[in-house]
């Protein structure tokens, strides 16, 4: 999600209740940030780095539940950064209207 130190897309603050499936298990968390590349996430135990999961969450303006493969980009303690891959741009599209509604990160 990263080029020469700078992000590709701008990062908004949220709060979405996330599940992130494994092979054997899901784990429950909340987004905290998002952006079309891929969010941020508080999940209940680590998830190694270079772990492709996916990503359960709704986006409530309009609702739409999105089902989407990740990969885990960092980990530190609970806290993730997980990129999106192979997005739908209707996936990207709903994404992209709800950032328009949140705050976002100072770079």
């Amino acid at each position: 999600m990263w080029t020469t130190g700078r992000r590709r897309f701008l990062r908004y603050l949220t709060n979405l209740p996330i599940t992130v499936g494994l092979p054997q298990r899901e784990i429950e968390g909340y987004c905290n940030e998002i952006a079309e590349g891929g969010l941020g996430a508080l999940l209940q135990e680590p998830v190694a780095v270079g772990r492709v999961v996916s990503l359960q969450f709704v986006v409530p303006t309009p609702p739409t539940e999105l089902r989407l493969q990740g990969v885990v980009r960092y980990e530190f303690g609970y806290q993730h950064g997980l990129e999106f891959l192979s997005l739908k741009e209707a996936e990207r599209l709903a994404i992209r209207r709800f950032c328009t509604e949140l705050p976002s990160v100072s770079p």
